[in-house]
């Protein structure tokens, strides 16, 4: 059955924006629960207002220590958002399995989920290069030393932004089907179909040097 992570942090008071109200049970409001959600998932999805209108934009999200790092053009619509310190939502979630019961009513998935709340903030210029290394090996784990050095251009054209990870809310789902125990001895099969994402053998482009060999630290002992 669905179990609930194991907390020590007790929920926020009724009324708080992180308090998770639907399937109360599954939430977790531990940081530990956090990063583990947040490192599995390369993409976030950004809410914001703008110009009266909700927007949810998707975009490559990376959790360096206890901020959760976003980069784009400055000139966008979410990062003028960010860089003016505009209140923001950012979800992420990863599917682990489809759940099948005996009823399609309690069929379900296996799933990470995290809800961050928070306002942005524009890394200096000084940071930012060594920061956007950071970011791309979050996203491309093991080629940290396997690029040239930033152009200004390409420096100044890059809207770094940070959020403090101290408002969030977690909610996972693990375990079989939940089904009405009048349907337990029904002739319909109940179970788990696990969903694996893995890294797959590296191809190399179609214009590489042949004399270039792939980096052996590319990936190595990862574990998605």
């Amino acid at each position: 059955m669905s179990s609930r992570i194991e907390a020590g942090t007790p929920p926020p008071p009724r009324g708080d924006k992180r308090l998770v109200r639907q399937s109360a049970n599954r939430a977790s409001y531990e940081r530990e629960d956090l990063y583990h959600v947040l490192d599995a998932c390369p993409i976030g999805h950004v809410s914001f207002v703008h110009e009266g209108w909700p927007q949810s934009v998707p975009t490559a999200i990376a959790r360096i220590e206890d901020h959760l790092y976003l980069h784009g053009h400055p000139k966008s619509r979410l990062y003028l958002a960010l860089s003016r310190r505009e209140r923001v939502c950012v979800s992420a979630c990863r599917v682990d399995g489809l759940v099948k019961a005996r009823s399609a009513f309690h069929c379900s998935m296996n799933y990470r989920s995290a809800v961050v709340f928070g306002a942005g903030e524009l890394v200096a210029a000084e940071q930012k290069a060594a920061l956007l290394d950071r970011f791309t090996e979050r996203l491309i784990p093991g080629s940290l030393d396997d690029y040239r050095p930033y152009l200004a251009k390409e420096l100044k054209g890059t809207a770094l932004i940070r959020l403090a990870l101290d408002e969030y809310s977690v909610k996972i789902r693990t375990g079989d089907p939940i089904d009405d125990a009048e349907d337990l001895d029904l002739p319909h099969w109940a179970g788990v179909i696990p969903i694996e994402s893995t890294y797959g053998t590296p191809r190399p482009s179609a214009n590489l040097n042949t004399a270039v060999n792939l980096p052996d630290t590319l990936l190595a002992g990862v574990d998605p």
